[in-house]
């Protein structure tokens, strides 16, 4: 695969080709070329030979001739599209069920390179690159099985056996759900484009899962936790203090943080502005999660953490870039230090569950609370509220005092008050 110089001789026509990506590892480009203009023509093409990794008789051959270098290298790439497109398709035709699983995510790569998105080739909604990676990883390695099976024999019985064995690794309900859903959705998609031929359901399909749905209580820290997190940080001047600060002030995911340039931090106006998270796919910073920007107010007491961060880091980003983060490893170095400091384990994105719980217990409007961490759907928010109590607190305080009467905090408070009232008869 290549972008190819191609000296020609005029009289006899015979040809002699130079490899671009040769040249280069050779040290010369098409300067070093020896070329005649009197007896010589010379053009560009762009050329691929591919051949299947998993069936050597598979192999397509394309080549575009062009008037220029660049013109070919451009080509060269939508030519390997193509032919891996028709490798992909021809090893599909064995029905084998693994083939319909790269054919799938060859689709929903295609227009990765050209506008960075990705899609499911079978409902058409947009996915992430790391979506996109994760499925086809999670369907290799749950249905290793039937990667050889034709797809067409794969009925309800395989199915059941990987559902089921699911439930013994799976610790939730909703990564079952969600196994189920992929298989569902790339088998469609098979039958769909007419690959899959004599089925009409997929292994999955009417297959429930076993394991109970509960509503099991998120990771949280209490606020003396919380607390205890940041004063302990602080006082052993653990390197990752001021993230975890601005994580719990600011509601931020980790990608937001790790994104978070300086000319964003707006200290004048006592505003953070968010606009772009990290693509640790890609390693270059790219839109939010929801795909607009937002504001995070800074807080008084978060200042002087900004400032510090703001006069000793280099270069663009607030932050420093720990190989830790860069490696995705943030969740395992706040589980060790919470460890070490006897709070309860929590990852990383917990930090953004502690912001909107202890804000909306704090009186902060759930408008503004979702405003500032740029939740999108009361669906997903909702958890936060249940936490923080404040739709509950103090609802039942009128129908017990008509049951119970006063309490002596009720009296205290009364009592409070008139010793006030007295106090300022006697001054007056």
């Amino acid at each position: 695969m290549a972008a190819r110089i191609v000296i020609q001789n005029q009289k006899n026509k015979k040809q002699t080709v130079y490899d671009h990506d040769t040249l280069l590892e050779n040290g010369q480009s098409e300067k070093d070329i020896p070329f005649d203009h009197s007896s010589q023509k010379k053009f560009y093409e762009a050329y691929v030979n591919k051949r299947s990794k998993i069936d050597s008789r598979i192999r397509f051959q394309r080549k575009v001739k062009c008037d220029t270098l660049k013109l070919a290298l451009k080509e060269e790439k939508k030519l390997i599209q193509t032919v891996t497109e028709l490798i992909a398709k021809e090893e599909a035709k064995g029905n084998c069920w693994g083939a319909i699983i790269d054919l799938w995510k060859f689709e929903a790569k295609r227009d990765y390179d050209e506008l960075k998105k990705c899609r499911n080739p079978q409902t058409g909604k947009p996915l992430t690159l790391k979506t996109v990676n994760d499925n086809v990883t999670m369907l290799k390695s749950y249905t290793k099985d039937w990667l050889k099976t034709s797809a067409s024999d794969l009925g309800r019985v395989h199915g059941k056996a990987v559902i089921r064995s699911a439930e013994e690794i799976y610790e939730s309900y909703g990564s079952v759900k969600r196994l189920r859903a992929v298989i569902q959705s790339v088998y469609n998609f098979g039958i769909e484009e007419g690959i899959i031929t004599g089925v009409k359901r997929t292994p999955v399909c009417g297959i429930g899962i076993e394991m109970k749905d509960e509503d099991q209580l998120p990771e949280i820290l209490t606020q003396a936790q919380a607390k205890k997190l940041l004063s302990e940080a602080k006082k052993r001047n653990h390197p990752w203090f001021s993230i975890w600060a601005v994580a719990l002030a600011t509601g931020m995911r980790s990608s937001e943080l790790y994104a978070l340039r300086k000319e964003n931090v707006l200290l004048k106006e006592g505003m953070i502005r968010i606009c772009e998270s990290w693509d640790w796919e890609e390693d270059v910073a790219k839109s939010t999660k929801a795909g607009y920007w937002r504001n995070a107010p800074i807080a008084k007491s978060l200042r002087p953490i900004i400032m510090e961060l703001l006069e000793t880091n280099e270069g663009d980003f607030l932050f420093p870039r720990y190989r830790e983060w860069e490696r995705g490893e943030q969740a395992q170095v706040l589980r060790s230090f919470c460890n070490l400091i006897g709070i309860p384990s929590v990852r990383f994105h917990t930090l953004r569950a502690c912001f909107a719980t202890h804000l909306l217990a704090s009186g902060v409007d759930q408008a503004t609370v979702m405003r500032i961490g740029g939740w999108c759907t009361f669906k997903t928010f909702e958890v936060y509220i249940r936490l923080a109590g404040v739709k509950e607190a103090g609802a039942t305080d009128g129908m017990m005092e008509g049951l119970l009467g006063k309490t002596d905090e009720d009296v205290f408070e009364h009592a409070s008050e008139f010793l006030i009232d007295q106090a300022a008869e006697r001054a007056a």
